[in-house]
């Protein structure tokens, strides 16, 4: 019976017949086959989709690389635009300044102008004008006698 138990470190275990170890060993071998097709079977997928990942990634980055560099070449369009905006804009407010002297400058001249209408005695004026056309009207006559 000592044949029959095998001893391992103080545990009993009982023996198997050869042809049950071997129908065993068979049906692990069997399920370790069927594991290692399915894992290279996953390999494979997982290396043809590396591959499709990294024949995208060398179609796009060319395409990519070429869309930055019109970004970038826009982008400096933009500043090159926004420089001449500021330019614009700084001789807007020099113009306008100009405008505002000139404004205040005029409206000094026109206040002065103002003043001189009130000062004009307009009554005296008018009477000047008729004692002028009593005037001229009667020359006025004489030498168109002679100019028929």
């Amino acid at each position: 019976m000592a044949d029959d138990k095998l001893t391992n470190g103080g545990d009993n275990y009982s023996s198997v017949s050869v042809e049950q170890n071997e129908e065993l060993q068979t049906g692990i071998l069997g399920e370790l086959q069927k594991m290692q097709k399915k894992t290279l079977m996953y390999q494979r997928i997982t290396a043809g989709l590396v591959l499709v990942f990294v024949i995208a990634v060398l179609c796009v980055v060319p395409s990519l690389l070429k869309t930055l560099e019109a970004v970038r070449y826009t982008l400096e369009g933009v500043d090159a635009a926004v420089v001449e905006a500021n330019s614009a804009i700084g001789q807007a407010e020099a113009t306008m300044k100009d405008l505002s002297d000139f404004v205040g400058t005029a409206g000094s001249d026109l206040e002065e102008v103002v003043t001189s209408f009130q000062e004009i005695d307009f009554d005296s004026l008018n009477n000047a004008i008729k004692n002028l056309d009593a005037t001229v009207k009667p020359l006025a006559e004489f030498f168109g006698r002679f100019g028929r």
